[in-house]
């Protein structure tokens, strides 16, 4: 799996997330631009970091140990 990839795939992916939902994690410092989601230079599109959203996944599950 990439280490990152466009947020228009991931939304495409995850069905249950919406672009609104992405903006309202990071407006509430749920997830953190330049550490979960990342601008890419000369590229328009944010990208999703998926090994980054993996970790905040698994910490905020209820399975955490």
């Amino acid at each position: 799996m990439p280490d990152a990839i466009p947020l228009s795939t991931y939304l495409s992916t995850i069905e249950i997330t919406d672009r609104d939902t992405i903006n309202k994690r990071i407006q509430r410092g749920i997830w953190q631009l330049g550490v979960h989601i990342v601008n890419v230079d000369g590229v328009k599109e944010r990208w999703v970091n998926i090994a980054e959203v993996t970790k905040w996944a698994m910490k905020n599950s209820s399975h955490a140990a």
